[in-house]
This record gives structure tokens, sequence and C-alpha cells, in this order.
């Protein structure tokens, strides 16, 4: 298969075809980088790597997608991370196949789909290092004895990264994870199993009115000012529902009504008929 001809099946993405196959793609890339090492071509390898990693993340955000439309948020959640920083690492080495393989607009819209997810507090893990390992030769590293190969690099066709053995310390919670999988559940007292206790009532309004994961949308996020009459459930001294952490009595119960985090939704594909095209108010 002729790279141009695969540079055509990255291309056509937003509908993508049965012919050729997803596998023959992969099985194909990979020979062709095989090829280019067994050459000595390291710039032709590395453009290999650059295809490869564009598929990959097309497949992650069209997988994304899907677990949205199926209500698996965490795994869809982990999908756009991997696909994030999947896109970082290519970002370093090629963007002159940005616009035509929709890597921009990938990128762009990961990002909005994680600013409506509920997730706010993660953990964050630490560690002390214990052995380092280059990826590529495969030598113990220390500061006094680096091997040459930069993180990040590619090499023989293989991105550069740290084999690292860990001993972890401790953990703590955090609102700006360096890493987002390390989502905090809440775990059954009588299984001990985790469990799902988030709202994902914004990005359901959202998945439901996509019909194809490359139609292009827009989230601005506001506060509006909602009637007291939302609140009955609250008592004057519970948490008021505005987001500001105190109580309901001396924040926004004197006021005409509460001003709480609001959403508001822009499609460039007019969404089906039963999906209502306005706002949507965040409770606090």
């Amino acid at each position: 298969m002729a790279v141009e001809t695969l540079r055509k099946y990255l291309a056509s993405v937003r509908l993508r075809p049965a012919e050729p196959s997803l596998e023959s793609v992969k099985e194909c890339l990979k020979n062709a980088n095989a090829n280019a090492v067994k050459r000595g071509d390291q710039e032709g390898a590395k453009a290999i790597w650059c295809l490869e990693t564009t598929l990959r993340i097309q497949d992650l955000y069209l997988e994304a997608f899907s677990e949205l439309k199926a209500h698996e948020f965490y795994k869809a959640w982990c999908d756009l991370e991997r696909a994030q920083l999947a896109l970082l690492s290519l970002q370093r080495h090629d963007m002159t196949g940005w616009a035509e393989f929709r890597l921009g607009f990938i990128q762009k819209h990961i990002e909005r789909w994680q600013s409506i997810f509920p997730y706010k507090i993660f953990l964050s893990p630490e560690f002390i290092t214990l052995e380092k390992r280059c990826s590529i030769c495969g030598r113990v590293l220390s500061p006094r004895k680096p091997c040459g190969h930069v993180v990040g690099e590619i090499y023989d066709g293989e991105e550069c990264f740290r084999r690292v053995t860990q001993q972890p310390i401790g953990v703590s919670l955090v609102d700006k994870p360096l890493q987002k999988y390390s989502v905090v559940f809440l775990i059954d007292p009588e299984t001990g199993a985790p469990q799902d206790h988030y709202n994902y009532a914004i990005i359901e309004y959202a998945v439901s009115a996509l019909q194809n994961p490359f139609d292009g949308w827009d989230v601005e996020h506001t506060k509006r000012l909602q009637p007291h009459s939302r609140f009955t459930h609250l008592g004057r001294n519970d948490p008021c529902p505005c987001g500001s952490k105190k109580i309901y009595k001396k924040c926004c119960g004197p006021r005409e009504g509460v001003l709480c985090p609001d959403v508001e939704f822009r499609f460039e594909v007019a969404p089906p008929l039963s999906v209502p095209s306005y706002g949507f108010f965040v409770a606090g």
C-alpha cells in the first residue's frame, strides 16, 4: 500500500471507508516502519511513525465518541487523555498534516469535552524513583551517566521515553493533575468496588446533539441568575448552590436569585429535533 494511499485513508477520517480495513492500514504502516529501519532511513522511519501516531489519535478520538454515546464516561475520559498526550508527542515532530488529518479539530474538541466533564478532584501519587532506563538502548540512567538518547525524539521509528521503577510513598488530592486518569470515585462500603457518583447530564446533552464525531461544536461557560424556587430542597444553613462555599442565607439567600454556573452550546450541524438547542443550567 503506497504512502499516498495511507495519507488518503487518514484524511478520510470523518467518513472513513470500509476498504482498506483499519487492520490492514495498521499492518502496512508497521511494515513500512520496519523496512525504513532496515534500510537505515531514520527520516523515513520517523515519517511513518508520525502517520502511525496520527492513526492512533484518530482511533482514540473515535473510540471516545462511541464510549460517550454508550455512556461509558470514564473510559471516554481516559481515551481523550491518551489522544491528547499523543497529540503533544506528534506536535513536536510534524504538523504538516494537522488540517488534512483533522488533528486540529480533534485537539480543540478534546479540550471542549474535558471542560464539560464533572471531574474536578484527582489523585496525585508520590513516588521515589528506584531505577530509570532508556526505552531505546535499555541502559540504566543517572545524572552522571546519560545515554545520549533524547526523551520524545524518534529513533528507529520509535519514540524515546524512560522506563521508571518506582516505590509509592504517598498520594495527594489535586485539581490540576499532571495526568488526568486518576479520577476520585467513591467506594461502596460493602463491596469495596468504586462507585461512579458523578452527574454526566451536560455530557449526555452534548453527545445526544451530535450525530458525527466530526460535527463541530463549542461551549461557553457563563453564570446565570436562577430563581430561588429551584432550590426549595435546600435549607438556609446549607451550602449556597452558587458554589461560593458560603451558607445559603449569608450568600445568595437575600438576593433576587442564585447566580449559578451555566453552559451554553453552539452546534455547527443542527441537532436532532428531539434535542433542544439552548443553554444548560449547572446546579451547584
